[in-house]
């Protein structure tokens, strides 16, 4: 199927969906003194090596119908008096390399990443792509992971264990399928799981999954996945029995706005970027020239206390998809334009 037959597809689906309800002007809560770290083609995801004062940018052109391949760029925070910029990461990437969401941990010491591909082959349209840093500071591809579980994976997170929990955001990779699913509302989106071995599904589908990611709390272990059709953060407790895991819903988490990527600040806040309207997103993904807003959300995850702390019509950012406050800043991604905003931290 090609990529330009899914987006009219999804257009038609918004159109339906969103004939009473286009999407009206949202309240922008600014923030002054924001700046644009240029270079990098829909920086959709980003995570965050806190050893190294790191960001690694998952970055890939998705317009111009997937054509481009893409790569992964790193920003540096260490020195506070030096300029952020993004610079490629040159590495042996894997072929049809077109990365969406982006997970770091340290596996045995060594610095691993996780990546989602889209690599638009008919026998393993998306893959997981491992990437290794070598002692001297280079990023070396080292193995691709595939499965039937990954129908169509948006967001990812890595543990240290090297367990790997995949969000995705629709239950099959079938364009008229997934168009029928959103029509009838049928959640089959589920969490495809990787034990270091194996796949297998979590049993917990949804209607448009997203964002992913797990926290502790004390013994407690909390999976947190976006689910952009409630416009809420579904929260999971992890269960590992006779080495076996599964996943008990807890609660639900209102946001107002379709959620997307999530992650946590040294706080222990979870913060993350929401969609406020899927038609404005739609007509943004046709031209960038139609804006799209952007709203930024701090979660804390004991009181379930949300704070909004950016919003924009577009103007400043277009379809922000991943917000994190670190030091004194601010860094939000987006999915389509070739450039970061860092803001100061609010």
């Amino acid at each position: 199927m090609r990529i330009t037959q899914i987006w009219t597809i999804l257009t038609i689906f918004t159109l339906f969906t969103s004939i009473v309800a286009c999407g009206g002007q949202i309240q922008e809560k600014p923030i002054v003194g924001c700046e644009r770290i240029s270079g990098t083609p829909g920086p959709e995801d980003f995570d965050l090596i806190r050893e190294t004062a790191t960001i690694i940018v998952s970055s890939h052109e998705r317009r111009n119908g997937l054509k481009d391949i893409g790569a992964l760029f790193e920003i540096s925070f260490a020195n506070p008096n030096q300029k952020l910029e993004a610079k490629k990461i040159e590495s042996n990437y894997p072929k049809n390399f077109r990365p969406h969401g982006i997970s770091y941990a340290k596996i045995n010491g060594v610095d691993t990443l996780a990546v989602i591909s889209h690599t638009l082959d008919d026998d393993t349209p998306h893959t997981l792509e491992i990437f290794e840093r070598t002692k001297v500071g280079k990023w070396t591809h080292t193995k691709t992971l595939s499965d039937p579980s990954l129908t169509s994976p948006n967001d990812i997170f890595m543990n240290e264990s090297g367990e790997i929990f995949t969000s995705n955001d629709n239950g099959t990779s079938n364009a008229f399928r997934k168009y029928w699913d959103m029509i009838i509302r049928s959640g089959r989106a589920d969490i495809s799981y990787y034990n270091g071995n194996t796949f297998q599904n979590l049993g917990v589908p949804v209607m448009l999954g997203n964002g992913i990611y797990i926290r502790k709390n004390g013994k407690q272990e909390l999976l947190y996945r976006s689910v952009f059709s409630e416009k809420a953060i579904r929260v999971y407790e992890v269960n590992r029995e006779n080495g076996k895991i599964s996943l008990k819903y807890l609660e639900s988490i209102a946001i107002g706005a379709g959620p997307d990527n999530i992650l946590e600040d040294e706080s222990g806040m979870l913060w993350l970027a929401a969609h406020d309207s899927t038609y404005k997103f739609i007509r943004h993904v046709m031209n960038r020239t139609n804006l799209a807003p952007t709203r930024v959300f701090k979660i804390n995850p004991n009181t379930k206390e949300v704070i909004e702390v950016y919003a924009n019509e577009g103007g400043e950012i277009s379809a922000g998809s991943t917000g994190l406050a670190y030091k004194d800043k601010l860094l939000i991604s987006q999915v389509f334009e070739d450039f970061l905003l860092v803001c100061p931290r609010p």
